[in-house]
């Protein structure tokens, strides 16, 4: 126990952020079975893997962390003959959720681990991959984010490990961006994986294969993959898009409201607006108004983005809390704004992402288009305010970068430089988002971004999920804090290459 203690007080003198290129490597371990919430399991890395990797790394050395919950792991180094030459890594972790992907990262910044002589078998349900810092290969990194799903993925209904069989906005999100991505290059391979993922959830009628679905949950969450449903009409002329896209505006149209007018995130979240559901509802409303001549639509997108703008404006940082309730619930609602308490950043990112990206529909004389101009631009500038000096990206509680327990977030981080980037690119923000744009995205790059030995490219340390669910969240500090940490979280990745795009990455 004392071991342990000692390497906690280690690894938090040794922060994630490096300035080395090689003084680490992450571990994806791919469990190829149904994972358990919870699960005990014994882990074995290739010793020489990992030295050929890392810089220096010796028994004495060696620090292994868990990088989904940051918390460092007693490993042994097995020298199975005794004759000084380790072979492998031990270590007896806890799988503290199902995630079927989780990373560890080793680095010579420990104190070092004892050396056993024990013969070890490696479990063989473990898949694992040794990442490196990136490297650039002279392609542009839009396409190696797409070609690096496509790999590890190729056949699309395996796309959803996370939640298999369902029409998930993750994927769709993600999607959305690739197909930006195809428009520029023409790639016809990323069209058809695209449409693989859509075709896997519905039928050529037009109509939903059973159980992806459920209109009568009215999440919000969902229509957001519906924007594919727009471009694959668009671009093949066949009539099973346009019928699903349908299905999604009259969703919309019947999507339970406050007594403003404003879309409750979900069903199961009565009079609750959430800064998210602006992204995942109100960019579609606005496609599918430019692409059908429905123009009310804009009218509907333009007051969903308004009220939240009402409601969960802070005054004092220019910043706006995650969420707001009508009915000020006990557990998380300020009782007298019934705003939630805290500034999460991926959810503010979701809110910048959603204006900018409405502007791309919005006709130029629409009366509100000045004001969610000026609402992007007041915004971007607190944003802005909160970005960490050293190193160029946001903290998981956007405005609390003093706090130690505090840490830098990809996903927020990656959206917060796309939405500076286009804003830029489109006269709304001055040059000097730009370079904050730029700033970030090499950040990005530099140090959470790492590639395996063919060079196809992973994300860490993006949050897996921010819920203002009154059943497991009180909305509050400890608990955005306490999240989840992926390895290619499909929101980062998307958020990531939405600002290649961009950034012409």
């Amino acid at each position: 126990m004392k071991s342990l203690t000692f390497l906690i007080g280690v690894f938090l003198a040794f922060p994630l952020f490096s300035q080395e290129s090689n003084d680490r490597v992450v571990i994806s371990v791919k469990r190829n079975y149904k994972p358990k919430d919870t699960e005990n399991a014994v882990l074995v890395f290739d010793w020489n893997e990992l030295k050929k990797r890392v810089n220096n790394l010796k028994p004495s050395n060696l620090l292994l962390v868990d990088q989904h919950f940051v918390l460092p792991i007693e490993a042994k180094i097995i020298d199975a003959n005794g004759d000084g030459k380790p072979e492998s890594v031990t270590a007896d972790v806890t799988f503290k959720s199902n995630e079927p992907v989780f990373g560890f990262m080793v680095s010579a910044k420990g104190q070092g681990s004892k050396v056993i002589r024990e013969a070890i078998t490696p479990d063989p349900r473990f898949e694992i991959t040794y990442l490196v810092p990136y490297a650039s290969n002279g392609q542009k990194i839009a396409d190696r984010i797409i070609e690096s799903t496509i790999h590890t993925y190729p056949d699309t209904k395996d796309l959803s490990i996370i939640s298999p069989g369902k029409w998930t906005y993750e994927y769709g999100f993600f999607l959305n961006a690739a197909y930006v991505q195809y428009e520029n290059t023409k790639n016809e391979k990323y069209l058809s994986y695209i449409k693989s993922w859509v075709d896997n959830f519905i039928t050529t009628d037009g109509s939903w294969r059973d159980g992806v679905y459920d209109v009568e949950e009215y999440r919000l969450d969902d229509i957001l993959p519906g924007r594919l449903c727009i471009y694959l009409y668009q671009k093949t002329g066949e009539e099973k898009y346009k019928k699903i896209a349908d299905q999604f505006i009259a969703h919309l149209s019947r999507q339970p409201k406050t007594s403003e007018g404003g879309y409750w995130h979900k069903k199961i979240y009565p009079n609750q607006m959430w800064l998210d559901g602006i992204y995942m509802g109100d960019i579609f409303s606005t496609q599918y108004a430019a692409a059908f001549n429905e123009p009310h639509w804009f009218d509907e997108a333009v007051q969903q983005i308004n009220l939240m703008y009402k409601h969960a404006y802070d005054p004092s940082t220019g910043l706006l809390f995650h969420g707001w309730d009508e009915s000020k619930n006990k557990v998380w609602a300020n009782q007298e704004t019934g705003t939630s308490p805290e500034f999460w950043s991926r959810a503010v990112g979701w809110y910048a992402m959603a204006l900018i990206d409405c502007l791309d529909y919005l006709p130029k004389d629409h009366p509100q288009r000045k004001n969610i101009e000026l609402i992007f631009q007041k915004l971007c500038g607190s944003i802005r305010n909160f970005q960490d000096k050293k190193t160029g990206l946001w903290f998981q509680i956007t405005d609390k970068g003093n706090l130690k327990d505090n840490w830098i977030e990809t996903s927020s981080s990656a959206m917060f430089s796309y939405a500076f980037a286009k804003g830029a690119n489109k006269g709304i923000l001055d040059k000097s988002y730009t370079t904050a744009a730029e700033k970030a995205y090499s950040s990005i790059l530099k140090n959470y971004i790492y590639q395996d030995n063919e060079g196809y490219v992973h994300l860490d340390q993006a949050v897996k999920v921010g819920s203002l669910n009154i059943k497991n969240s009180k909305g509050d500090y400890p608990y955005y804090i306490g999240g989840e940490r992926r390895l290619d979280d499909y929101k980062g990745l998307a958020a990531l290459l939405y600002a290649s795009i961009e950034l012409k990455k």
